[in-house]
């Protein structure tokens, strides 16, 4: 596994996202510059988590919630 210095893994691409139904997980496939892949995965409910948090910490990121755009909150 590449990793960078700080142990960290340090991705520059998504390649693949998927729901996965055994055991209500999502994946995300990422890659890093030598290519490398890790996949993380993740139960439904912490990946609809992350996608809040990305979308609140992104103002390029448009998350609709009722027709309004959630800023400045993560989902809890």
């Amino acid at each position: 596994m590449a990793s960078s210095a700080n142990g960290r893994f340090d991705a520059e691409a998504v390649v693949r996202v998927a729901s996965v139904t055994e055991g209500g997980r999502f994946e995300i496939e990422l890659r890093d510059s030598r290519g490398e892949t890790q996949v993380v995965s993740l139960p439904i409910s912490a990946a609809v988590d992350l996608g809040c948090l990305i979308c609140d910490v992104s103002e390029a990121a448009p998350y609709l919630i009722g027709g309004i755009r959630r800023t400045g909150t993560s989902r809890k």
